[in-house]
Protein backbone atom coordinates (compact mmCIF):
# COMPACT_ATOMS: atom_id res chain seq x y z
CA UNK A 1 0.00 0.00 0.00
CA UNK A 2 3.10 2.31 0.87
CA UNK A 3 4.37 1.62 -2.69
CA UNK A 4 1.09 2.30 -4.48
CA UNK A 5 0.97 5.57 -2.31
CA UNK A 6 4.51 7.20 -3.22
CA UNK A 7 3.93 6.40 -6.97
CA UNK A 8 0.67 8.39 -6.63
CA UNK A 9 2.56 11.16 -5.26
CA UNK A 10 5.22 10.95 -7.19
CA UNK A 11 3.15 11.11 -10.56
CA UNK A 12 0.75 14.02 -9.18
CA UNK A 13 4.21 15.61 -8.63
CA UNK A 14 4.99 15.37 -11.89
CA UNK A 15 2.06 16.64 -13.36
CA UNK A 16 1.71 19.76 -11.41
CA UNK A 17 5.52 20.64 -12.16
CA UNK A 18 5.24 19.69 -16.03
CA UNK A 19 1.47 21.02 -16.76
CA UNK A 20 2.11 24.37 -16.93
CA UNK A 21 5.20 23.86 -18.85
CA UNK A 22 3.12 22.47 -21.57
CA UNK A 23 0.68 25.04 -21.44
CA UNK A 24 2.92 27.98 -21.68
CA UNK A 25 5.29 26.30 -24.78
CA UNK A 26 2.81 27.90 -27.81
CA UNK A 27 2.62 30.91 -26.65
CA UNK A 28 4.83 34.21 -27.50
CA UNK A 29 7.79 35.06 -25.64
CA UNK A 30 8.36 39.35 -26.09
CA UNK A 31 11.06 41.39 -24.89
CA UNK A 32 13.55 43.90 -25.72
CA UNK A 33 16.35 42.93 -27.67
CA UNK A 34 19.43 45.22 -29.28
CA UNK A 35 19.10 44.73 -32.86
CA UNK A 36 19.77 47.06 -36.16
CA UNK A 37 16.77 46.02 -38.08
CA UNK A 38 14.72 49.75 -37.24
CA UNK A 39 17.59 51.38 -35.42
CA UNK A 40 20.61 51.58 -38.17
CA UNK A 41 23.22 52.62 -35.44
CA UNK A 42 21.84 49.59 -33.19
CA UNK A 43 19.21 50.19 -30.51
CA UNK A 44 16.51 48.24 -28.09
CA UNK A 45 13.80 47.00 -30.19
CA UNK A 46 11.18 45.00 -29.30
CA UNK A 47 10.81 41.56 -30.59
CA UNK A 48 8.28 38.49 -30.09
CA UNK A 49 9.27 34.18 -30.83
CA UNK A 50 6.93 32.33 -31.86
CA UNK A 51 7.69 29.04 -30.89
CA UNK A 52 4.95 27.24 -32.99
CA UNK A 53 6.14 28.73 -36.28
CA UNK A 54 9.79 28.86 -35.80
CA UNK A 55 10.31 32.38 -36.03
CA UNK A 56 11.15 36.01 -34.34
CA UNK A 57 8.78 38.80 -35.73
CA UNK A 58 8.22 42.64 -34.74
CA UNK A 59 7.06 45.56 -35.62
CA UNK A 60 8.61 49.18 -35.79
CA UNK A 61 5.63 50.59 -33.65
CA UNK A 62 4.54 53.35 -36.78
CA UNK A 63 3.10 50.96 -38.75
CA UNK A 64 1.19 48.03 -39.17
CA UNK A 65 4.17 45.95 -40.57
CA UNK A 66 5.88 43.33 -39.53
CA UNK A 67 9.43 41.87 -39.90
CA UNK A 68 10.03 38.72 -39.99
CA UNK A 69 13.33 37.01 -39.04
CA UNK A 70 13.63 32.54 -39.47
CA UNK A 71 15.57 31.07 -37.20
CA UNK A 72 17.47 28.54 -39.70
Amino acid sequence: MRRITWTVVAVTTVLVLALPALAQEGQDTCDWYWDYNYVKSGGWEYWCWNPTLGWWYSTNGKSKSTAVQVQG
